[in-house]
Parts: C-alpha cells; sequence; structure tokens
C-alpha cells in the first residue's frame, strides 16, 4: 500500500460527495493534496465547462455562502488516486466501481460511504482479491439545494473500518489524520460491520415508516409504530445472529428513539427521494433484511411488507 496519502478522488456530485469533495480540498497541510471530484455527468460537459466549473458551499449555521472552484477527475487521477471515496446511493455503487476498476491501483484505498448494506461483497469481485476496502458512517448533515450548491446543515461525526483487505496501525493513523484534517470527527474501528447493524437498523425503521406515512422522523416515536418497530427489530436481532452479529433489543429500541428526536423536524432521505420521484435505497435496508432472511430461511414478515411497500410507493 502506498506511504503517502496525496492523491484523493471523491466519487458523486450529492450533498455527501460535496461536503468531503470541499472539506478534502480546503484542508491546510504541510503536504500537497490533490483532491478531484468524479462525477456521472462531467463527460456531458465542454472542455472550458470543465475548466471552469464551480460549486456554492455554505458552512453549518452560516449564512453567507462562499463559491469555490471545482476539479473534476481526469482518468490521471483515477490510476494514481491514493484513495478514492465514493459518496453515492448504495444502486450506484456496483456499477461505478465496475466502470473504474480497471483503472484503480491495487494500493489504493477505495471507501464505500452509502446507506445501506450489501454492495462490499458485490463491488469486491470487480476489483483485485487484496485490495484494501473500508465503509465509512457518517451522521453529518448536508443539504444540496441546487446542482453543485450544499449547505452543511448538521455537524456530526464520521466512523470507518476495514471491510476487505489490510491495513496497519500506522496506515490507520494516516488515513483518520487525513480525515479529521478536512472533517472531524472520524474514529477507526476494529469491528466496523458492528457499527453497520447499527445503522442498518435504524434505518430500517425511520426511512421506510416516515416513506410510507409521509411524516417527519420525530413522528416515528409516535405510539402507533411501537408495535411495528418492535417486529422490525425483533426480525433484525435474529437475522444479524445468524450473521454473528450480537444486538441487543433494548439498546437498539433506545438507538431508534434518540435518532427520531434529534432528527425531528428532518424529512429521512427515503421520504426525500420518494417526494422527488427517485430510487429509493430500500433494496439495501429492509430488501437487505429480506433476503438474508431467505439465505438463513428466517422470516422476516414486517421487514419484507415495508420493502415491498416502499417499492410500490407513489405520492
Amino acid at each position: 500500500m502506498t506511504n503517502k496519502l496525496n492523491n484523493i478522488v471523491v466519487v458523486g456530485q450529492g450533498a455527501m460527495g460535496l461536503l468531503w469533495y470541499h472539506h478534502l480540498s480546503q484542508t491546510d497541510s504541510p503536504l500537497h493534496i490533490n483532491v478531484t471530484l468524479f462525477t456521472s455527468n462531467q463527460n456531458s460537459l465542454s472542455i472550458s465547462e470543465l475548466k471552469s466549473a464551480k460549486y456554492q458551499f455554505t458552512a453549518y449555521q452560516q449564512e453567507r455562502t462562499s463559491e469555490h472552484s471545482l476539479s473534476y477527475s481526469q482518468m490521471a487521477d483515477i490510476k494514481s488516486a491514493d484513495v478514492i471515496i465514493l459518496c453515492l446511493k448504495s444502486f450506484h455503487i456496483v456499477e461505478v466501481v465496475k466502470k473504474i476498476a480497471k483503472d484503480i491501483s491495487s494500493q489504493c484505498i477505495v471507501i464505500l460511504a452509502h446507506n445501506g448494506m450489501g454492495t462490499a461483497e458485490a463491488a469486491a469481485k470487480s476489483l483485485p482479491s487484496k485490495q484494501v476496502m473500508l465503509a465509512m458512517l457518517t451522521t453529518h448533515g448536508c443539504l444540496r439545494s441546487a446542482p453543485l450548491a450544499i449547505t452543511h446543515t448538521g455537524l456530526g461525526q464520521s466512523d470507518i473500518g476495514l471491510i476487505s483487505g489490510e491495513l496497519d496501525l500506522s496506515q490507520q493513523r494516516q488515513l483518520c489524520s487525513l480525515l479529521n484534517n478536512a472533517l472531524p470527527q472520524v474514529t477507526y474501528h476494529q469491528h466496523i460491520v458492528q457499527k453497520q447493524w447499527l445503522k442498518l437498523a435504524i434505518n430500517c425503521v425511520i426511512n421506510p415508516i416516515t416513506a410510507i406515512n409521509n411524516i417527519d422522523n420525530g413522528e416515528v416515536n409516535e405510539k402507533r409504530f411501537t408495535k411495528q418497530i418492535d417486529s422490525l427489530l425483533d426480525e433484525i436481532i435474529e437475522i444479524s445472529q445468524a450473521e454473528e452479529i450480537d444486538l441487543v433489543f433494548d439498546d437498539l429500541q433506545a438507538i431508534v428513539q434518540k435518532v427520531a428526536q434529534s432528527t425531528a423536524k428532518n424529512c429521512s432521505s427515503m421520504r426525500s427521494d420518494v417526494l422527488a420521484g427517485r430510487v429509493t435505497e430500500i433494496d439495501y435496508i429492509n430488501g437487505y433484511i429480506h433476503r438474508l432472511g431467505q439465505k438463513y430461511n428466517i422470516a422476516t414478515p414486517e421487514n419484507t411488507r415495508l420493502w415491498q411497500q416502499v417499492l410500490n410507493l407513489k405520492y
């Protein structure tokens, strides 16, 4: 693996992609860091549009919006990348990895930053067996108000951890230092899969319930949803045990209530997608629980029902 993390490619022009691109590209560092953004629409831009591209950023709790130059990734940037952060919807991860896999260095660190689970196994099939791949989970809030215009709406933290390949302690520290200098707080976890399951459980409850009922996150804590939430969590725990993940019902219940309360006025990402007529990530959230239920011959009626309901949603 590379000794220096100087060349960084952020993939995705959504809110999280632009948030990480902004903070990485604005980082003060004694080392020269080259940060570029790889997007799905850049091939349709003219040379002059590529060279003059700008984006707008509004910092947390600030009214003033700043404008910054945007550097799009060229093929040479992909080939020389030391770190590639894929900030994409879960259903786009595999297709993008396939698209750039042949140009990614075997020494490159690939970071998957998305909701849900189930993409890593498929993405790994397109990469060398020893490719270093990490998962990133973040609680930062960010809103994209227009193409290439974002507002940092909530300060949070990010958790990262290895899901394939090998990173020694010095490499872990170097990566964490790079990310923390850009957008703190970033913590490295030896067992990131446990964290992924915690976030999955939260998403399996808040996302489909808010999307199906067209409600803000806080309303999930109303008594009318208690029985449904308990059923969802019971199924998730049984499936997680089959995957050798130890989750505790009372802990999950408390975490879901806390997240719903702390984001009470927020519109969940899944509800936002449905309202905008976009494809949701339900296949990688409740749909992931459904597929594991089939794999282990464990019934998941409530997760399966919500998965199917969201697939059929049209406001």
